[in-house]
């Protein structure tokens, strides 16, 4: 496990200015962002939620979450390019040991076409994102160096116009519409 080479107060240090940082320092590695899950929106009643995100050179290229989010089946369902028959099943195979991941379940069985299933994974990575730029609570570590395994859908954002478009959207809640 590597050693943590920053981290932090999310009540001193918000989530976006610790993305930044990362991005200006052009740092490869993992960012953790931890709080207690009975935290507004948090992923149940005990426990920690964590939101992983993965850097390559100051970009995030993953993020994934312990906590609720919108998962790639459903974006494909709402967004017309699988049935939930198709999800259900892909889910299934899942559950009897098709460690593929479901967009690649998807695919294989000509469900889903490769360009739907990238659009809809990086959409649900960008919704981890917005929710985690809200967090006021908890605490960050960075650990540099840490790779994300078996990424061979990655991100490709401008980090400045993800917060920007995150806390627009914070503030359209805020306001109800």
């Amino acid at each position: 496990m590597s050693q943590a080479t920053l981290e932090g107060d999310l009540g001193q240090f918000q989530p976006a200015e610790v993305l930044q940082l990362l991005q200006l320092a052009q740092a490869t590695g993992r960012l953790e962002l931890s709080r207690p899950s009975g935290a507004p929106r948090g992923a149940g009643a005990r426990g920690m939620e964590t939101v992983d995100v993965f850097f390559e050179q100051g970009r995030p290229v993953l993020a994934r979450t312990s906590g609720q989010s919108v998962r790639t089946g459903e974006i494909l369902v709402h967004r017309g390019h699988a049935t939930r028959e198709a999800v259900l099943e892909a889910l299934e195979r899942q559950r009897r040991g098709d460690g593929r991941r479901i967009g690649e379940v998807l695919r294989a069985h000509g469900v889903a076409a490769p360009g739907p299933v990238m659009q809809a994974v990086h959409e649900g990575e960008r919704r981890v994102l917005y929710g985690a730029l809200l967090w006021r609570e908890g605490r960050f570590r960075f650990l540099a160096g840490e790779r994300a395994a078996d990424n061979d859908l990655p991100l490709d954002l401008d980090l400045d116009r993800l917060i920007l478009e995150g806390l627009r959207l914070a503030d359209q809640a805020r306001v109800g519409g």
